[in-house]
């Protein structure tokens, strides 16, 4: 995984890079994502001097206001002093959430846009040895698993990391031997970031003489048992999730290591942590007919002896007590009508709804109304439930009427669009 460290960092930087590239499939243009640090101002030096078409890409986040302007000069001119081809963006970071997360997921969508506007087949970002020493021992410490073990890897889909077998010092050493200009950011230092903190407070404060080895030796273990975990995975869910279900009972039978990785491709994330993982296995394991569970943006839920996977939609998820007008209105996926002026309302379904249901002696829970209709668990939110202006159900969507109301069966139109 991370290759073979050199004796002379200076010398040798360029065939650390070269080893990395053999493993990626070959290319000859390339989006660089350039801060103006030294890391990502060495990647660009390294592959232009390799031979390859750049592109340089810079987002100004406007976090640190004149230096934020400063580094969006500094690669501007850098890339003109180097005759390559530059785009830069300015943007605005939502200050609700992680911001680091946010800025992130900001900065990569950008890449990603450039890299298709370039026609290019990857982007280059220059995360390094020390970055992915950080990487793992953050990932173990949340509890991450075997993928927050093997860390980062030289290739991620289109994303590619040409400097991960260098060390940081070795990266400014070569910037020095070849006169680079870089900038420094001082928020870098700032302990409130985790990464930070662990950089420089955690990881010298361990003292461990063999802790780069041993990371390397966690990294490359977990990368193998994973790769074989992976290929079972794939191969259990393209014969068993069809239609975006899967049987429980074919599930639980699987070793515990599968169907996690089974949970973690449905899922399409890497970022999760075994107690997620874990909740949801255990879901599945014990949970009954009718429940369900969200992680990330999917829902599972357990119909029978099927387990049921769809997107969440917080729109739809939320959707307000609308009064229903004779013009008609539209609510989720439906549309309502009705013939005359009446006080009635739609609304979604909650905990606790009850209703008499047309030509039944006594009122149901609406839970129970579901179950028996097999209403699966995850569209029952995106149903309209009609009620009078003291809150009464008339109507559950156009499965039933409520005692009493058949005659709004000719005056009230409730169809999906």
């Amino acid at each position: 995984m991370f290759g073979i460290l050199y004796n002379n960092p200076a010398m040798n930087i360029l065939k650390s890079t070269q080893s990395i590239l053999k493993k990626i499939p070959p290319f000859r243009r390339v989006v660089i994502g350039v801060s103006g640090g030294a890391d990502s101002v060495v990647l660009a030096h390294i592959l232009k001097e390799l031979g390859y078409d750049i592109t340089i890409a810079h987002l100004n986040h406007q976090l640190r206001d004149k230096d934020s302007d400063a580094d969006e000069a500094f690669v501007m001119n850098l890339a003109k002093k180097w005759s390559v081809g530059y785009i830069c963006e300015r943007i605005k970071i939502p200050k609700n959430g992680n911001l680091e997360n946010n800025a992130r997921e900001i900065r990569y969508n950008f890449l990603e846009k450039v890299r298709k506007e370039c026609e290019v087949d990857f982007i280059a970002v220059g995360h390094h040895l020390d970055d992915q020493i950080e990487t793992i021992l953050m990932h173990i410490a949340r509890g991450a698993g075997l993928r927050g073990q093997v860390g980062m890897r030289c290739q991620s889909d289109k994303l590619i990391r040409p400097l991960l077998d260098v060390r940081r010092k070795d990266i400014e050493e070569y910037a020095k031997d070849n006169d680079l200009d870089y900038r420094t950011d001082e928020s870098n230092l700032d302990l409130s970031y985790e990464r930070n903190y662990w950089r420089h407070k955690l990881i010298p404060s361990m003292n461990n003489n063999n802790l780069e080895k041993e990371i390397r030796n966690i990294s490359s273990n977990a990368e193998k048992k994973l790769d074989v975990i992976s290929k079972k995975a794939e191969k259990w869910i393209s014969v068993n999730l069809l239609d975006s279900k899967f049987n429980k009972e074919q599930f639980n039978v699987l070793p515990d290591d599968v169907k996690s990785e089974v949970m973690i491709q449905i899922l399409g994330a890497n970022d999760l942590y075994e107690t997620s993982i874990n909740r949801l296995v255990e879901f599945i394991n014990d949970g009954h007919s009718g429940r369900g569970v969200k992680v990330k943006d999917t829902t599972f839920s357990i119909e029978h002896n099927s387990v049921l996977v769809h997107q969440c939609n917080d729109a739809v998820l939320n959707l307000p007590k609308t009064k229903i007008t004779i013009d008609g209105i539209k609510w989720g996926n439906w549309t309502i009508k009705l013939k005359d002026e009446k006080p009635l309302y739609v609304r979604q379904w909650k905990a606790g709804d009850k209703f008499q249901p047309s030509g039944m002696k006594g009122s149901k829970k609406l839970q129970d109304f579901f179950v028996d209709n097999k209403i699966p668990l995850h569209q029952r939110k995106q149903i309209p439930i009609i009620v009078d202006k003291k809150d009464d159900i008339i109507s559950v969507g156009d499965l039933r009427l409520a005692n009493g109301y058949e005659d709004l069966k000719n005056d009230l139109t409730i169809s999906t669009k």
